[in-house]
């Protein structure tokens, strides 16, 4: 049996299952996502690998427009690139802990995005160097401060995005619990690097930073990446890959 027919047989498997109770109802983001993981006994890992037999598996809310996280990849360069964004152009942003600064910004590459009303962010990418820049300026476009990736870095990074499996989910809630019923999923082969690009330039693909700081335990203080990554609407994720298929 091919591994595509493995997924798409695991998937009508699970559909016809219904509705069906979250397996991790403490997880209210990934429990989507989680379930499905679970329901195909794929163990949940941060390995740079597929998540299930060749095809990395993404969820998704029927309905819901909101973004779907392709892959995370803190920037090439500086080092320790997180902890200085963070410090740089971070705030603080909950007053129990006055001497914390976090960043939050949605980043594009068609337009500037105003971060805490100090500073404007936009995504460059750079065909002649290879690299993909995150500039950052003053409210009077003096630049600031430019990070980057290396396109190198992000092919690698985006290596398990090859084939994907985007599985969407009716949800609903009875007494208490989340239930989720996988009923459509789309199936997508040849991740197009070049693709990834362009739609990092039209805007198609955003780069979401979520840099805050651990508050407890052996890392309080440090810099904690919640999942900046790129990210991208359902609607144009067929404009990354070469072959489309919907199940």
């Amino acid at each position: 049996m091919s591994n595509l027919k493995k997924i798409k047989d695991d998937f009508f498997r699970i559909k016809e299952m219904g509705f069906i109770d979250c397996t991790r109802n403490n997880n209210k983001d990934g429990g989507i996502g989680n379930t499905y993981e679970d329901l195909l006994g794929v163990i949940e890992n941060n390995l740079k690998e597929p998540d299930h037999l060749g095809y990395e598996i993404k969820s998704k809310r029927q309905f819901n427009s909101s973004y779907v996280s392709l892959f995370s990849k803190s920037p090439s360069s500086p080092a320790r690139a997180n902890s200085f964004l963070r410090e740089t152009f971070g705030e603080v942003r909950d007053e129990n802990h006055p001497d914390k600064k976090k960043l939050y910004a949605s980043v594009f590459g068609h337009r500037y995005s105003l971060v805490y009303e100090k500073y404007k962010m936009k995504l460059q990418v750079n065909y002649a160097e290879s690299k993909l820049y995150l500039l950052i300026y003053d409210l009077n476009d003096n630049l600031l401060s430019s990070v980057f990736w290396t396109f190198e870095t992000l092919k690698k990074a985006s290596s398990k995005m090859k084939s994907l499996m985007l599985v969407l989910a009716e949800t609903k809630t009875e007494n208490a619990h989340r239930k989720y019923h996988y009923n459509k999923a789309e199936i997508y082969d040849n991740f197009n690097f070049e693709s990834f690009l362009k739609n990092i330039e039209n805007g198609g693909i955003m780069f979401d930073i979520r840099i805050g700081v651990h508050n407890s335990g052996k890392s309080i203080g440090k810099t904690h990446d919640h999942g900046s990554g790129f990210r991208v609407k359902l609607e144009n994720f067929k404009n990354l890959y070469g072959e489309y298929e919907e199940i």
